[in-house]
């Protein structure tokens, strides 16, 4: 079982977690242009595609981490894999 959907199962229980994680793809999955246009902004703002790592400055490898969980934690519950993100963060590339 992925972390994610572990993770809600102990915070929420069966019943609750089902709706979460039904909620996350509802919102953020398919081919929505708005769901799309956030999910690549997240990608982008959370590393997704970047090292978390500072040389030297060990707060910020943590603050980039972090960031980087959250955003790997919205794609697991969308069905989301590191294959998609590539795209994600190009469609930020390109609408620069």
């Amino acid at each position: 079982m992925k972390a994610g959907i572990t993770w809600l199962l102990r915070l929420h229980g069966t019943q609750r977690a089902r709706r979460v994680a039904a909620a996350y793809r509802q919102c953020l999955s398919g081919d929505d242009v708005l769901a799309r246009l956030v999910l690549s902004d997240l990608a982008h703002y959370c590393r997704a595609g970047q090292s978390s790592f500072v040389a030297g400055d060990p707060h910020q490898t943590a603050f980039n981490e972090g960031a980087r969980d959250v955003f790997l934690h919205v794609a697991e519950m969308c069905g989301l894999g590191p294959d998609d993100f590539a795209g994600l963060i190009q469609e930020v590339i390109d609408d620069r």
